[in-house]
């Protein structure tokens, strides 16, 4: 016996559903809501949030969306009626901008099933009406939108004649919804505000958001001195960002140790104006640190329960940083390591520029992490942040590494016919003490993501070709 049958289907994804409904002089039992029997319905849909309503006749409600974090939803009337209305806003669909009523009612329980890329609205036929409506994702207040219930180019009939209502409810939101053309006009996903833009991570976030056409803003120290509390908040106060994502940083770790105040207050004191302010403005905040907070004495890559001992003025400094960051629950803190980019220097392109006049190179073997390639790095954070999984993360390339591992296969991958030899790090006059090592376990954000972290060799592959590409020539 079929528990549910579809009444009706609109656009080829909404359904009209009829529950089965077991009547007797006792009253009623029926089944809301069955995974496997919405299965054979063609919806395989996991349900995370219930809502209830209740209104008075004259109350209109919509039309509402999120921009992100699209909510499906399965709608029925508990007590009362409604007239349900739902407008495609899937800007690439066939019907977009064409509008579907339907009254629901607690007589004959009929369940409306919308899924995600739909506006939603209703309006209450008879007072005390109750309605619950299940949702595919979370209520996400910065994302919340709405249409105009009125609007004239989509020119929906809510039948108020019909039903006798003269005068409209509405909330002082609802009052000032945008119109459908401007919704078709205009940009309905993240705002993002990014700092230290000119850096490897900075410049590949910005060619991941060029890519994806993700409207953002690139600041470097020259447009926003993020050590400046109130010049941050100004130029917050009168934006609409939703994500603010911190690449910039003080990470010369040897000259950390002579000017430690410089380094604290980029490193420690930016991050906590940044988390102040994102968390007065409700914005996301994400922020990186280091595998340089570890001492080394584990001999397993550490994961996000290992408790730090930073050995360096410069890990001290984003540890503390760490700690700030973490005391806003919309916090993304992403530890890596061994950065490396089209950006600034970093250690393949000291390699490359080293074997260009040396015969010889020496590189210690005794420092062991993994390279990571800023390019996956910008773009496992994108991922991460669309989950709203908020948190501490590590993330390196996968594989690990000595220096003189990374060193060799550079070289060889260039074709540098020198000698490379095995150094110690005390071999050299570092004032900063290191880790020896310091690989990061990054088997948390791959579940979390659903996907692989490439190994750090491909990495360097990709990173060289990108390299060369952009020189029109291979060194």
């Amino acid at each position: 016996m079929k528990k549910f049958e579809i009444e009706e289907i609109v656009f080829k994804d909404i359904k009209l559903i009829k529950p089965k409904v077991f009547e007797d002089e006792r009253g009623f039992f029926l089944e809301v809501f069955n995974t496997e029997e919405f299965k054979k319905l063609g919806i395989d849909e996991l349900f995370v949030q219930d809502n209830h309503s209740k209104s008075k006749r004259g109350v209109l409600r919509g039309l509402h969306f999120q921009t992100k974090h699209s909510q499906g939803k399965l709608v029925r009337v508990i007590k009362g009626a409604i007239y349900d209305v739902v407008v495609d806003i899937r800007k690439n669909s066939s019907t977009y901008g064409e509008w579907y009523g339907v009254e629901l009612d607690s007589k004959d329980r009929k369940m409306l099933y919308i899924p995600k890329g739909f506006a939603h609205g209703f309006l209450t036929l008879e007072d005390e009406t109750e309605i619950e409506y299940k949702c595919t994702d979370i209520y996400a207040p910065q994302y919340d939108s709405g249409i105009m219930y009125n609007d004239s180019d989509l020119n929906i009939d809510w039948k108020l004649e019909k039903y006798g209502i003269e005068e409209l409810t509405l909330s002082e939101k609802d009052k000032k919804h945008q119109s459908f053309r401007e919704y078709t006009e205009s940009y309905q996903g993240d705002y993002i505000l990014l700092t230290g833009a000119n850096g490897q991570l900075g410049q590949d976030f910005q060619k991941l958001f060029d890519r994806l056409g993700v409207k953002y803003v690139a600041t470097d120290y020259q447009e926003l001195d993020i050590t400046n509390k109130e010049k941050v908040r100004e130029y917050i106060e009168n934006s609409n960002f939703t994500v603010v994502i911190n690449c910039a940083a003080y990470n010369d770790v040897d000259r950390a140790e002579d000017e430690i105040e410089k380094c604290y207050a980029l490193n420690s004191y930016a991050v906590k104006n940044l988390v102040e302010i994102c968390r007065e403005k409700n914005i996301i905040f994400v922020t990186y640190s280091t595998d340089f907070v570890f001492d080394g004495e584990k001999e397993i890559p550490y994961t996000e329960e290992d408790i730090p001992n930073p050995l360096s003025v410069y890990s001290k400094s984003k540890l503390e940083g760490e700690k700030y960051s973490l005391e806003y629950e919309k916090t993304f803190l992403i530890r890596t390591s061994w950065v490396f980019g089209m950006g600034n220097n970093n250690f393949c392109k000291q390699v490359i520029n080293w074997s260009k006049d040396r015969d010889t190179l020496k590189i210690v073997d005794d420092q062991v992490s993994s390279p990571t390639y800023s390019k996956d790095l910008a773009e496992f954070s994108w991922d991460l942040i669309q989950t709203d999984r908020y948190g501490l993360y590590h993330f390196s390339n996968n594989g690990e590494a000595s220096k003189y591992d990374q060193a060799e296969y550079i070289l060889k991958r260039i074709g540098w016919s020198g000698k490379l030899e095995r150094g110690k790090t005390s071999d050299f006059s570092l004032k900063a003490k290191r880790a020896e090592y310091s690989k990061l376990d990054s088997s948390k954000i791959e579940r979390v993501v659903d996907r692989k972290i490439p190994h750090w060799k491909e990495g360097i592959d990709r990173f060289l070709e990108e390299l060369w590409e952009k020189d029109g020539k291979r060194d």
